[in-house]
Protein backbone atom coordinates (compact mmCIF):
# COMPACT_ATOMS: atom_id res chain seq x y z
CA UNK A 1 0.00 0.00 0.00
CA UNK A 2 2.91 2.45 1.04
CA UNK A 3 4.09 1.94 -2.48
CA UNK A 4 1.08 2.65 -4.25
CA UNK A 5 1.27 5.83 -2.42
CA UNK A 6 4.61 6.91 -2.81
CA UNK A 7 3.95 5.73 -6.69
CA UNK A 8 0.57 7.73 -7.08
CA UNK A 9 2.32 11.16 -5.46
CA UNK A 10 5.55 10.89 -8.10
CA UNK A 11 2.79 11.38 -11.16
CA UNK A 12 1.00 14.71 -9.48
CA UNK A 13 3.67 17.27 -11.45
CA UNK A 14 3.76 20.32 -8.43
CA UNK A 15 4.22 18.17 -5.68
CA UNK A 16 7.92 17.71 -6.94
CA UNK A 17 11.23 20.25 -6.78
CA UNK A 18 10.14 21.60 -10.28
CA UNK A 19 7.74 20.81 -13.09
CA UNK A 20 8.11 20.96 -16.66
CA UNK A 21 5.55 22.11 -18.77
CA UNK A 22 4.77 21.83 -23.11
CA UNK A 23 2.49 24.17 -23.49
CA UNK A 24 -0.94 22.85 -24.78
CA UNK A 25 -3.54 24.18 -27.37
CA UNK A 26 -5.71 25.03 -24.50
CA UNK A 27 -2.58 27.05 -22.86
CA UNK A 28 -1.51 28.69 -26.25
CA UNK A 29 -3.28 31.56 -28.25
CA UNK A 30 -1.95 33.11 -32.10
CA UNK A 31 -2.34 36.73 -32.46
CA UNK A 32 -1.91 38.14 -35.96
CA UNK A 33 -1.02 35.31 -38.00
CA UNK A 34 -1.44 31.89 -39.70
CA UNK A 35 -0.46 28.86 -37.90
CA UNK A 36 1.11 25.63 -39.71
CA UNK A 37 2.41 23.01 -38.11
CA UNK A 38 4.92 20.90 -39.53
CA UNK A 39 6.02 17.43 -37.19
CA UNK A 40 6.92 19.13 -33.84
CA UNK A 41 7.84 22.52 -35.57
CA UNK A 42 5.31 25.10 -34.60
CA UNK A 43 5.33 27.58 -38.19
CA UNK A 44 3.67 30.97 -37.96
CA UNK A 45 3.34 33.72 -40.85
CA UNK A 46 2.19 37.31 -41.40
CA UNK A 47 2.86 41.06 -41.62
CA UNK A 48 2.41 43.82 -39.39
CA UNK A 49 -1.22 44.97 -38.78
CA UNK A 50 -1.91 48.63 -38.80
CA UNK A 51 -0.66 49.18 -35.30
CA UNK A 52 2.71 47.65 -36.46
CA UNK A 53 2.67 44.73 -34.77
CA UNK A 54 3.63 41.47 -36.40
CA UNK A 55 2.47 37.82 -34.85
CA UNK A 56 2.73 36.42 -31.64
CA UNK A 57 2.12 33.53 -29.70
CA UNK A 58 1.53 33.68 -26.14
CA UNK A 59 1.91 30.53 -23.99
CA UNK A 60 -0.47 31.21 -20.38
CA UNK A 61 1.39 28.83 -17.98
CA UNK A 62 1.99 30.90 -14.91
CA UNK A 63 4.74 30.54 -12.08
CA UNK A 64 6.13 32.74 -9.77
CA UNK A 65 9.82 31.49 -10.33
CA UNK A 66 11.35 29.02 -12.63
CA UNK A 67 12.61 28.73 -16.73
CA UNK A 68 11.11 29.28 -20.03
CA UNK A 69 13.37 27.85 -22.77
CA UNK A 70 12.37 27.32 -26.51
CA UNK A 71 14.50 26.69 -30.01
CA UNK A 72 13.29 29.26 -32.91
CA UNK A 73 14.86 30.68 -36.61
CA UNK A 74 13.79 33.14 -39.06
CA UNK A 75 14.63 32.98 -42.34
CA UNK A 76 14.32 36.98 -42.84
CA UNK A 77 16.85 39.54 -40.98
CA UNK A 78 14.21 40.99 -38.31
CA UNK A 79 13.12 41.37 -34.61
CA UNK A 80 12.55 37.98 -32.70
CA UNK A 81 10.76 39.61 -28.91
CA UNK A 82 10.34 37.22 -25.82
CA UNK A 83 7.35 38.77 -23.92
CA UNK A 84 6.97 38.09 -19.86
CA UNK A 85 3.56 39.66 -18.81
CA UNK A 86 1.91 39.39 -15.09
CA UNK A 87 -1.25 39.08 -14.36
CA UNK A 88 -3.52 42.11 -15.24
CA UNK A 89 -3.64 44.01 -11.87
CA UNK A 90 -4.55 47.43 -12.43
CA UNK A 91 -1.07 48.52 -13.50
CA UNK A 92 0.98 47.34 -16.85
CA UNK A 93 1.69 44.03 -17.36
CA UNK A 94 5.03 43.77 -19.03
CA UNK A 95 7.28 42.88 -17.04
CA UNK A 96 10.63 41.94 -19.14
CA UNK A 97 11.14 41.89 -22.95
CA UNK A 98 14.10 40.35 -24.95
CA UNK A 99 14.63 41.78 -28.24
CA UNK A 100 16.90 39.17 -30.39
CA UNK A 101 18.37 41.14 -33.12
CA UNK A 102 16.04 44.81 -32.20
CA UNK A 103 14.56 46.90 -29.63
CA UNK A 104 11.91 49.31 -29.45
CA UNK A 105 12.13 52.75 -32.14
CA UNK A 106 12.71 53.51 -35.85
CA UNK A 107 16.17 52.57 -35.50
CA UNK A 108 17.59 49.01 -36.97
CA UNK A 109 19.40 47.14 -33.53
CA UNK A 110 19.89 43.90 -35.83
CA UNK A 111 23.18 43.50 -34.04
CA UNK A 112 21.70 43.95 -30.17
CA UNK A 113 20.29 42.07 -27.59
CA UNK A 114 18.07 44.36 -25.91
CA UNK A 115 16.53 43.62 -22.71
CA UNK A 116 14.02 45.99 -21.44
CA UNK A 117 11.97 46.30 -17.42
CA UNK A 118 9.45 48.03 -16.39
CA UNK A 119 9.62 48.93 -12.54
CA UNK A 120 7.82 52.16 -11.76
CA UNK A 121 5.06 51.49 -14.56
CA UNK A 122 1.52 52.01 -13.78
CA UNK A 123 -1.11 51.27 -16.48
CA UNK A 124 -1.39 55.01 -17.40
CA UNK A 125 2.15 55.27 -17.22
CA UNK A 126 5.01 53.20 -18.82
CA UNK A 127 8.48 53.00 -17.77
CA UNK A 128 10.82 51.21 -18.81
CA UNK A 129 14.72 50.87 -18.02
CA UNK A 130 16.67 49.69 -21.45
CA UNK A 131 19.67 47.86 -21.52
CA UNK A 132 21.35 46.52 -24.60
CA UNK A 133 24.11 44.35 -25.28
CA UNK A 134 26.01 43.74 -28.81
CA UNK A 135 24.52 40.11 -30.13
CA UNK A 136 23.32 38.72 -33.45
CA UNK A 137 21.46 36.20 -34.42
CA UNK A 138 21.94 34.91 -37.85
CA UNK A 139 18.83 34.43 -39.87
CA UNK A 140 18.18 30.60 -41.42
CA UNK A 141 19.75 29.12 -38.72
CA UNK A 142 18.31 27.18 -35.32
CA UNK A 143 18.65 29.42 -32.18
CA UNK A 144 18.46 28.40 -28.72
CA UNK A 145 17.31 30.76 -25.64
CA UNK A 146 16.57 30.00 -22.22
CA UNK A 147 14.92 32.96 -19.68
CA UNK A 148 15.11 32.16 -15.84
CA UNK A 149 13.68 33.83 -13.39
CA UNK A 150 14.04 33.74 -9.85
CA UNK A 151 13.70 36.49 -7.41
CA UNK A 152 14.97 39.86 -8.51
CA UNK A 153 16.54 37.97 -11.31
CA UNK A 154 16.47 37.55 -15.21
CA UNK A 155 19.07 35.39 -16.71
CA UNK A 156 18.59 34.73 -20.36
CA UNK A 157 20.83 32.50 -22.20
CA UNK A 158 20.98 32.95 -26.08
CA UNK A 159 22.98 30.39 -27.82
CA UNK A 160 25.04 29.87 -24.74
CA UNK A 161 25.86 33.61 -24.26
CA UNK A 162 24.20 34.61 -20.56
CA UNK A 163 23.05 37.92 -20.13
CA UNK A 164 20.87 39.80 -17.07
CA UNK A 165 18.15 41.64 -15.99
CA UNK A 166 16.98 42.94 -12.60
CA UNK A 167 13.42 44.22 -11.34
CA UNK A 168 11.40 43.96 -8.08
CA UNK A 169 8.80 43.60 -10.34
CA UNK A 170 10.14 40.21 -11.37
CA UNK A 171 7.68 38.81 -7.89
CA UNK A 172 4.58 39.63 -9.18
CA UNK A 173 5.18 35.98 -11.54
CA UNK A 174 4.33 35.40 -15.25
CA UNK A 175 1.37 35.02 -16.16
CA UNK A 176 1.91 34.60 -19.54
CA UNK A 177 4.96 34.51 -22.38
CA UNK A 178 4.52 36.04 -25.89
CA UNK A 179 6.71 35.11 -29.26
CA UNK A 180 6.59 37.50 -31.64
CA UNK A 181 8.58 38.94 -35.24
CA UNK A 182 7.77 41.24 -37.81
CA UNK A 183 7.16 39.31 -41.08
CA UNK A 184 7.14 36.04 -43.10
CA UNK A 185 7.77 32.67 -40.98
CA UNK A 186 8.90 32.64 -37.52
CA UNK A 187 9.72 28.37 -36.46
CA UNK A 188 10.21 27.41 -33.05
CA UNK A 189 9.81 24.00 -31.59
CA UNK A 190 10.93 22.46 -27.80
CA UNK A 191 9.02 25.15 -25.80
CA UNK A 192 8.96 24.56 -22.75
CA UNK A 193 8.19 26.06 -19.09
CA UNK A 194 9.88 24.65 -16.08
CA UNK A 195 8.11 26.16 -12.33
CA UNK A 196 10.19 25.87 -9.85
CA UNK A 197 7.17 27.96 -8.05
Amino acid sequence: MKQLILLAFAFIPHLGPAAEITPNAQQTTLLRGVLKQSGKTRVVSGQPDSTGHGPITYYQVPFREGTFSATWKVEQEQSVAFIFDAASQGKATHLLKVYVNGGPGTKSRQNHLTLITYDGSTRKKKKAKVVRNNHHATPGEWHQISVNIAGDKATVMIDGKQFSATSARFSEGIEKIGIAHSTGDLQTKQVKIRKAK
